[in-house]
């Protein structure tokens, strides 16, 4: 009996296993947002069973994590950090409870496993996942396996490409190659560069989501300056921006709140909203309908579907558009506070040991949860980066394993 425990504790132990975990886990989340589910609604019950089996899965393994960390000494800043870590996931039970949905507590739970490994292979297979969705599923919809949903903004059509929307497909490949650029360090050969952003035009031409292909062609820009080999020039410059990030970062978080709040007082900020295609008077909606709460609030989201394309058209969208809002609003006050306090501490300790490329990709995801889903997309990597940010507080082994394999 004792080998059979030690045999299932090493297993538990496999980096191998966590990571085919993740994809199953991927797979179980990203799979709810294709046209499976309203094509198929018997695959609805198999991706229910891959989320569980990540939950379940990655809740053993915070559990065999913190114990460990338990048995080691701290310093008053480590356990105030263990103790916000415990309220956090007290406060996303409380947000379960509230609303039946376990997925960001799994997430958060996730994240927190994923930190105890190598970021760079983290991040590469994350990579490999995202460019293999972005191929497996327009490729099973041209088939006529999935149904390649259209919704319309005014005139123009927008094809989702097997997924229940448009903006699905572009989220996932430009959060794939921002990732491939910090793993290449921007630098890329000629066809890498013509291949990403000839690839982000085309998604653009069928699904009109203009924001990653302006994002994708800046990382095309950034590349041609890296192979030029001017982008020196450029270094104060971003160091600048990368120290007003790192030390602004909370505001920004309550400046998104902000300016959506502003939108009730007109003026500039309904131009704005024009140009943010009405962003702001949808989210200033869910502010006023759903309000603020200390764990989150439940109700249905419509509008950032294909589905729901005869729902959105009698009473419009009430989907919350912006990351951060997302996290205060559903998730509620308690978590979104802890996330801001420990993302500002995780980017105080990237900066602080030169993690330059870190602070690139927590820049970017951070701009996105302004006015997109960003930090709180299945794609993003910055709850990963807020524990690893974390764990290079701790002055054990382990903190130098992480430096020297980062």
């Amino acid at each position: 009996m004792k080998n059979l425990l030690k045999k299932c504790y090493r297993l538990l132990n496999n980096e191998k296993l966590v990571f085919a975990i993740f994809i199953l886990y991927y797979i179980g989340r990203t799979g709810g947002n294709t046209s499976f589910v309203t094509q198929w609604p018997a695959t609805d019950k198999g991706f229910q069973v891959l989320r569980m089996l990540g939950f379940f899965f990655f809740g053993i393994e915070t559990v065999k994590l913190a114990i460990g960390y338990l048995k080691e000494k701290h310093t008053a800043m480590q356990m105030l950090l263990m103790l916000g870590f415990v309220l956090l996931l007290g406060a996303l039970g409380m947000n379960f409870i509230i609303q039946g949905a376990y997925t960001f507590l799994t997430d958060i739970m996730m994240a927190f496993v994923m930190s105890h490994i190598a970021l760079k292979k983290t991040i590469s297979v994350r990579m490999i996942v995202l460019f293999a969705t972005c191929m497996i599923v327009p490729l099973l919809s041209n088939f006529g396996l999935l149904e390649n949903l259209i919704t319309t903004r005014g005139d123009t059509m927008r094809y989702a490409l097997g997924f229940d929307y448009t903006t699905r497909i572009s989220g996932i490949y430009g959060f794939a190659t921002l990732y491939y650029c910090y793993l290449r360090k921007f630098k890329l050969t000629w066809r890498d560069i013509f291949m990403m952003v000839f690839s982000s035009l085309l998604i653009d031409f069928l699904t009109d989501t203009r924001t990653y292909f302006f994002l994708e062609l800046g990382f095309g820009v950034i590349a041609i300056l890296v192979k030029l080999h001017v982008v020196q020039k450029f270094k104060k410059a971003y160091l600048v921006i990368e120290s007003l990030f790192v030390n602004l970062f909370p505001i920004a978080t309550i400046a998104t709140l902000f300016i959506t709040v502003a939108y009730g007082q007109g003026g500039i900020f309904i131009k704005l909203d024009e140009i943010l295609t009405h962003r702001l008077a949808q989210v200033y909606a869910d502010l006023v309908n759903y309000g603020i709460h200390p764990f989150g609030v439940s109700f249905a989201q419509y509008g950032n579907g294909g589905a729901h394309e005869a729902i959105t058209s009698v009473f419009g969208s009430n989907y919350i558009d912006s990351g951060f809002l997302q996290l205060l609003i559903v998730r509620g006050l308690i978590p979104f506070a802890l996330i801001v306090l420990f993302t500002a501490i995780a980017l105080q300790q990237f900066y602080k040991h030169h993690m330059h490329q870190e602070l690139f990709v927590a820049l970017i995801i951070t701009l996105l949860s302004t006015f997109s889903g960003g930090l709180m997309s299945n794609e993003s990597v910055l709850f990963i980066f807020m524990f690893y940010g974390l764990r290079l507080l701790y002055t054990s082994s382990s903190r130098k394993e992480i430096l020297h394999e980062n």
